[in-house]
């Protein structure tokens, strides 16, 4: 199971009060678009935790990639401090400081580093801190770095050249993620616009000429088509925000 530092913790509560804020915020102003009502508030309720989950799924994502480009940096600073002559652990420490100053803001690649370090002072093996390491995050390229750099440490193999090639893969389809994303920006961009869009149309309409959405409100007829309007909406918006994820 991960752990998280007490940073970690406290930076992750606070972004998921924000999304829970934004997610009421739509919540109301679905239920006064739609309904002319804040008693469809609880009705909407569900729609809370689609949000939430989203929410959450999006900032993994983001972490996710965080990781890798924290991971790669990381395999490269190894490999120089290697290269300096520096012992297995003694590397380890010297680019976990460096990769602080890399990346000030932290994040899970630092917090397990300095587990690993403050394990490797009670004298336990870089290769076993490595293998729980790779066991905690289920991806291809630690795991793939992990194997081969235990590999290549219990047969006396060069460990410069093992990073440098896991090194090299990894900017590989890191590079070829930025070249996907590049081509989907433009469209992340229009499906963003096209999200917004009825929205901002109903609510120039609501405040502008509020008249004419009297019937739509106050029928029965018009409660059930305004329901329907709604769900089309919503799952457009899931569908569209799927269209443009894309994994490697």
């Amino acid at each position: 199971m991960k752990s998280f530092s007490m940073p970690e913790l406290r930076r992750i509560k606070k972004e998921q009060i924000l999304d829970l804020g934004k997610g009421l915020f739509l919540i109301l102003l679905f239920a006064w678009l739609f309904y002319d009502s804040f008693l469809a508030v609880p009705l909407l309720a569900p729609l809370l935790l689609v949000w939430c989950r989203e929410c959450a799924a999006s900032r993994k994502e983001k972490e996710e990639e965080r990781f890798q480009r924290m991971f790669r940096e990381w395999i490269l600073l190894l490999s120089s401090s290697l290269s300096a002559g520096y012992s297995v652990e003694n590397a380890m420490g010297q680019s976990y400081r460096e990769l602080v100053m890399m990346f000030p803001g932290g994040g899970a690649m630092a917090d397990e580093l300095r587990d690993m370090l403050a394990k490797l002072d009670n004298n336990q093996r870089p290769e076993q801190l490595l293998r729980e390491f790779a066991g905690r995050h289920a991806s291809d390229e630690v795991e793939s770095f992990v194997e081969v750099f235990c590999t290549a440490r219990g047969s006396g193999g060069s460990l410069n050249a093992v990073i440098r090639n896991t090194a090299g893969q990894m900017a590989e389809i890191m590079d070829t993620r930025r070249e996907i994303g590049t081509i989907l920006a433009s469209k992340v961009y229009e499906q963003k616009i096209m999200m917004a869009m009825p929205s901002a149309v109903l609510l120039y309409v609501r405040i502008g000429s509020g008249e004419f959405l009297k019937g739509l409100y106050h029928t029965t007829a018009g409660v059930l088509v305004s329901s329907v309007c709604l769900g089309i909406y919503l799952s457009a918006c899931l569908l569209g925000k799927r269209m443009v994820r894309f994994e490697i």
